[in-house]
């Protein structure tokens, strides 16, 4: 019996290396515990290009500034894609963006510049002092809102079990094997 399988996923920056924060570790800024952490930090310099993970299409794109006092998403934009066999509707989340070239609405192929990584300390990174793409995937169920980037079981913003490690999800995602059709 032959197999099929799905296409794959590809990594949103060249040289991919979770090298700032990491999935599930618990963010803690001048000793305040934020929660948990969402996604994966990947520190690249300025300007670096940000891709599409795959075909999707995009459900929010918005500047979410925070202040020099507390930071946020700065340039954030959702992506939702669709699995090809499970039909399974998941979320990349792109943060820290200092330039968007794309906006809610619009159709993106694998490999597409969505944006570019934004500059430290900047409104457009939400004034985080390293440079750096937030990655996320969630694939719970989703309102519309921007989403946030820790868990906080006191805050209930989130369930944690609609996040997962993105990498891991992205190295697994071709897994998902098919019986290929008889002619």
């Amino acid at each position: 019996m032959a197999y099929a399988y799905t296409r794959q996923l590809q990594y949103p920056v060249k040289n991919y290396t979770v090298n700032g924060l990491k999935f599930g570790v618990h963010g803690i800024y001048d000793g305040v515990d934020w929660g948990e952490h969402l996604g994966e930090d990947i520190i690249c310099p300025v300007d670096t290009p940000v891709v599409s993970i795959g075909r999707g299409h995009i459900v929010y794109a918005a500047l979410h500034p925070g202040s020099n006092v507390k930071g946020n998403w700065g340039n954030v934009v959702i992506i939702a894609y669709k699995h090809p066999v499970s039909r399974m509707l998941f979320y990349a989340v792109y943060g820290h963006l200092g330039a968007v070239v794309k906006t809610k609405g619009a159709r993106v192929d694998m490999g597409e510049m969505i944006g570019r990584v934004g500059g430290s300390n900047t409104t457009e990174n939400g004034w985080w002092p390293v440079e750096h793409v937030h990655f996320g995937i969630y694939v719970g169920m989703w309102d519309g809102k921007v989403f946030p980037g820790y868990y906080d079981v006191k805050q209930k913003r989130t369930v944690r079990e609609d996040w997962v490690c993105p990498h891991e999800f992205i190295n697994t995602y071709g897994d998902h094997r098919i019986k290929k059709q008889k002619i």
